[in-house]
């Protein structure tokens, strides 16, 4: 699945997650400011198993470190759509999410912060924002106006930062669920990826479903950017739309029956 189509699809299972509007999940309800800025945030999120892509939208965010950090995540992670793309993944992308949500710092004006959330937000607001096209600038541009939105953050609801590795874990699986949906699938079980046997992969079906090379997909996009995917991104941009207005009260949708 393509950048902005998983920044799209992490902002959809966000707002269906935790808003009640009608038409939504509400599993997990929160004020409508943080469904809306948890929508951006987990668009971001959504991104970062893709951080083992040496082209990916991440890599080119924030010019030499970025680019590095995709590169040594790349060969640690044994290649794109390896250990990056796995449960194992997402257990520790949720629990990098914890532990940087415990790192305080005392800084001017803002006071106590927590720093560690706030970097993490910082970074998963700019490459949602690159991946999304609302900052079409180059990257002093980008990375200021995710700052600017992580001030907003911090002055007027620093405590909306506890739903952070909800975020997270929220995007990554989603992010695993759209490349399953594809042609490519997924090494869910990394660094264990057992093979089919050679009755499943004689199976025209089957073989599919879990492919011989160990990874697993439900391949109902076919191959990635394929029109099929556009449509469903259509779809869920406008879901999301949907969802935003309802949630702050801009859209008025009568109760469902």
């Amino acid at each position: 699945m393509m950048g902005a189509h998983h920044a799209i699809s992490g902002a959809a299972a966000w707002v269906a997650i935790t808003s009640t509007a009608p038409y939504t999940l509400g599993l997990d309800p929160l004020p409508a400011s943080s469904v809306v800025v948890g929508s951006l945030v987990t668009a971001g999120a959504a991104l970062l198993p893709d951080v083992d892509h040496h082209n990916g939208t991440i890599a080119h965010s924030g010019g030499l470190v970025t680019r590095a950090a995709a590169a040594v995540t790349q060969t640690a992670s044994g290649g794109h759509r390896h250990g990056m793309h796995s449960i194992l993944a997402v257990v520790g992308f949720t629990l990098g999410a914890v532990a940087l949500g415990r790192w305080e710092a005392q800084v001017p004006v803002f006071g106590t912060i927590p720093a560690g959330s706030a970097l993490l937000l910082l970074a998963l607001v700019a490459f949602a924002t690159k991946a999304l096209r609302i900052s079409r600038g180059g990257i002093v541009k980008l990375w200021t106006g995710a700052a600017v939105v992580v001030a907003g953050v911090l002055w007027f609801a620093p405590d909306q930062l506890a739903w952070l590795p909800l975020s997270v874990m929220v995007g990554v699986i989603v992010h695993l669920l759209g490349d399953m949906l594809t042609k490519g699938g997924v090494p869910l079980l990394w660094p264990w990826i057992p093979k089919p046997s050679k009755a499943w992969s004689a199976t025209p079906f089957l073989s599919r479903l879990w492919m011989k090379n160990g990874y697993m997909a439900v391949p109902v996009l076919g191959r990635t950017g394929s029109k099929r995917e556009w449509v469903l991104c259509v779809g869920l941009t406008a879901y999301t739309g949907y969802a935003l207005l309802a949630t702050t009260g801009l859209l008025v949708v009568g109760p469902v029956a």
